[in-house]
């Protein structure tokens, strides 16, 4: 089975020519990433000269940082994504929706059987499915599923071999929220993705994790093949989990920006935002206009149809906040 790509945020270069406005003069907006993230002071030139090596500590600091020892380091979540349904039978996979489109499309470009679901409706299709992804907090719409319904889920998908993949790509900012903090030993058909690139900022490393059991992760690492994860990438995950100065600050001032951004929109009488510490989600019927009045003024803002909905990402500033803001309220007046 052959699909149409998905597009995705981020595609700056794209909009840059289609609205003729330099990139340099973009505020680049479409995307949940840190705006100011993790950087290493220097990189030594010997980490670009050196092959990758599994013994590099990159593994214990990923254990440490995730209070996990079962955990594989993958080339960005994505492809674990990716591999993920070529490691089992053909399945029955339920997804919510809206949701990050890459996992429908990987589990259908693999041939497996996915039904798009609304969050109420999980209890009732529970039994039909073998597959359950929940993305936690969701992109685009930032629900956070509890803990609970996530165990309950997974211990009735668990008893007849089905899987729970809990994406964490935006959960590193709340910590606490974690499906991580469980025991899960006592979850032995659960599998959680977590990615340096939107907390840490790191989105063009291409660096994520695969927490689940070692039978698992050793099927994907042979799929993924030598050499999966540059040496650099390597060297610069490593550090970045390392910092926890960098990640204690980091926290608190995404809170701030979050809560700036808010308070941006609010004062435009945009109602229904919703929000993580990375984006904030708003349903609106103008969202198409909306989006290309930002655009025709450098601030490339992402565009949902179903529902009619934005995403904003993270000013980096309040110089950025403020060319957003008037933006606004030249759209709400």
């Amino acid at each position: 089975m052959v699909l149409a790509l998905i597009k995705h945020g981020g595609n700056l270069r794209e909009a840059a020519k289609q609205y003729n406005i330099p990139l340099e003069n973009w505020v680049d907006l479409s995307t949940g990433i840190n705006p100011n993230g993790w950087l290493p002071a220097e990189i030594p030139t010997h980490v670009w000269q050196r092959l990758p090596e599994e013994n590099d500590g990159l593994v214990e600091a990923a254990q440490q940082y995730y209070g996990v020892k079962s955990i594989l380091p993958v080339a960005g979540s994505q492809a674990a994504i990716q591999t993920l349904p070529l490691c089992r039978r053909k399945s029955t996979v339920g997804i919510i929706s809206p949701a990050y489109a890459e996992h429908a499309y990987c589990w259908r470009q693999a041939g497996h059987h996915v039904i798009a679901i609304q969050r109420e409706q999980i209890e009732q299709q529970l039994s039909n499915l073998d597959v359950l992804i929940i993305i936690n907090p969701n992109n685009p719409d930032t629900f956070l599923t509890p803990h609970a319904h996530l165990v309950s889920w997974h211990q009735q998908l668990a008893k007849k071999g089905g899987w729970l993949i809990v994406d964490e790509a935006f959960m590193d900012s709340t910590p606490k929220h974690s499906l991580l903090q469980q025991n899960l030993d006592t979850l032995p058909k659960l599998i959680v993705l977590r990615s340096l690139g939107k907390f840490f900022g790191l989105a063009g490393l291409r660096l994520g994790f695969v927490i689940a059991k070692p039978e698992l992760l050793e099927i994907i690492r042979q799929k993924q093949g030598t050499w999966a994860i540059s040496h650099p990438t390597r060297w610069i995950g490593k550090h970045a989990l390392q910092d926890n100065v960098w990640q204690i600050q980091s926290r608190q001032s995404l809170q701030q920006l979050s809560q700036a951004l808010q308070q941006c929109l609010s004062s435009v009488n945009l109602k229904n935002v919703k929000t993580t510490h990375l984006f904030c989600y708003i349903q609106l019927e103008t969202a198409k206009e909306l989006r290309e009045h930002l655009a025709q003024h450098g601030i490339w803002v992402r565009y949902f149809d179903q529902p009619k909905a934005i995403r904003i990402g993270l000013p980096r500033n309040e110089k950025e906040l403020n060319r957003l803001g008037n933006l606004l309220e030249r759209f709400t007046a």
